[in-house]
């Protein structure tokens, strides 16, 4: 730690002469410069083909809705100064922020927003970007800086989608490579798989960024970019592994919920996994607590049902599920399915869900069971757990959302990517409601009732949601989690 800690020792950017945030200004003022990681590439330049989370938290910074996420989970004004909703919920009107600027220079106007309302809805012959914005019946400007959305049912979770980001109609053709909106940064320079830079966007609307600039390397190799860290290569790194803290004495380190919920699934449509006393002797013989703490070294939520309590105003509360070895094994005597060994595929490149898999099998063979683990690649994941359902069982964590809907549609009979093949009527029934519905009061009684279901019928073994613990020079400042996959670089400084 002695030679790393020298190493830390960083001077931030210079940039003397080469004029890299901006020609015209002072060139030797020190650049103030965050450098950190991602383990994945971005999924796109072009805000309405972004699907992975890794993306979402950095491209949040470039490109802004009509609404954006709080840290509290609530959806804050951002293009729209301020918004209505119709009594019947099928009419939101939202009046449109002036004197917005996109990172080219040019004006945002009411037209630009309805075409991209159009565009992120599939209206004019592309792919929509979320099947939620599908249900969009029409955008149109209404009166003086007035965008009025129209949809043909009530749906609570249509607001939701709105935080996808507002991009010049000038620029519709060139979406792929020329990425303008009107975040507090704007896209300096983008390396396929090695890099992307982010400058501070001085035009903002809002509150300036406080950094010139961010680098954020593309680092697949989790071991690569902890020893960036300890080199001073890196000012931050995101995903921290527990049981390396005591390596990083020298930096704050901070931890916090991420609206994630790791789950062992298991394929209710394979047997002996059709049967829920099997499901339940299996959540029994678990010991949740044993796995936090080996795993993430107790940074870890223990969960029962599908969603974290950080989604406080939906989230019921845990009933004090305990490990039952007894139980669990009267359980599965009483199905007929005693000492049987099932698969366990787990996606190879989480090691903490590779970690987790490891202890659940010592756990299973106390009650009979053997837990056999099978690694593999996650394109092979995806194509035969969570598209082709070709499982018994598998390990994973399913991000949170700020929209409960999409939480917990999930385990609805007709949805395309409900792989543990849970179905039950009532279920369906709620969920359904809750959707087109506008009464707040109802649609949140809804949303309990469908987890209490979700613990009930076992659709899943409910571990935890693992903290996510972030690493930062100690000099960095204006770090906060979001409930919803997010790094606001606009808010972070180095002590100023």
């Amino acid at each position: 730690m002695t030679f790393f800690t020298g190493l830390k020792k960083l001077i931030i950017g210079t940039a003397v002469g080469l004029c890299l945030v901006g020609c015209g200004k002072d060139e030797t003022k020190p650049v103030k410069e965050l450098k950190t990681t991602m383990t994945m590439d971005i999924d796109s330049l072009n805000p309405y083909k972004i699907v992975s989370s890794g993306s979402e938290e950095i491209m949040f910074n470039v490109y802004e809705g009509l609404l954006m996420p709080g840290v509290d989970g609530s959806l804050q004004p951002a293009i729209a100064e301020s918004w209505t909703v119709s009594d019947d919920g099928k009419v939101y009107r939202f009046k449109i922020r002036k004197g917005v600027k996109f990172h080219d220079g040019t004006t945002l106007t009411p037209q630009d927003v309805v075409f991209s309302l159009n565009r992120m809805a599939g209206k004019d012959g592309f792919p929509p970007a979320k099947a939620l914005l599908n249900e969009m019946e029409s955008a149109k400007v209404v009166g003086d800086d007035i965008v009025e959305i129209t949809l043909p049912n009530p749906n609570s979770a249509f607001i939701y989608a709105l935080t996808m980001g507002i991009v010049p109609e000038a620029n519709k053709d060139n979406l792929e490579k020329n990425p303008i909106g009107t975040g507090p940064f704007k896209v300096k320079d983008y390396s396929r798989e090695q890099e992307i830079v982010l400058e501070k966007f001085d035009d903002y609307w809002g509150n300036k960024a406080k950094l010139d600039k961010v680098t954020v390397y593309v680092t697949p190799n989790t071991e690569t970019a902890f020893l960036k860290l300890l080199s001073g290569e890196i000012d931050m790194l995101s995903r921290v592994d527990a049981n390396r803290l005591k390596e990083l004495q020298n930096f704050n380190n901070v931890s916090g919920p991420q609206n994630t919920v790791q789950i062992f699934a298991l394929n209710n449509a394979v047997e002996p996994f059709n049967d829920i006393r099997v499901r339940k002797a299996i959540n029994y013989a678990i010991d949740k607590d044993e796995i936090i703490k080996g795993v993430m070294g107790g940074n870890g939520i223990k969960l029962e049902t599908n969603m974290s309590p950080v989604m406080k105003k939906y989230a019921i509360e845990n009933v004090g599920e305990k490990r039952d070895i007894e139980k669990a094994k009267q359980l599965l005597k009483e199905s007929g399915h005693e000492n049987f060994s099932f698969t366990i595929k787990v996606p190879s490149n989480y090691s903490l869900h590779v970690n987790t898999a490891q202890i659940i099998a010592e756990q299973l063979k106390e009650v009979g069971i053997d837990a056999k683990i099978e690694t593999i690649e996650w394109t092979t994941w995806l194509s035969d757990v969570y598209t082709g359902r070709k499982y018994e069982a598998s390990i994973i964590g399913l991000s949170g959302k700020l929209d409960p809907y999409a939480v917990l549609r999930r385990y609805t009979t007709p949805y395309k990517n409900n792989f543990f093949n849970f179905s039950n009527p009532e279920y369906d029934k709620l969920i359904e409601e809750s959707k087109y519905s506008s009464d707040d009061a109802q649609i949140t009684k809804n949303y309990k009732r469908a987890q209490e279901i979700l613990r009930d019928e076992q659709a899943a073994i409910y571990i935890m949601d693992p903290e996510l613990i972030t690493s930062l020079d100690k000099r960095i400042k204006g770090f906060e989690y979001y409930p919803t996959p997010f790094i606001n670089f606009a808010n972070m400084s180095f002590g100023d």
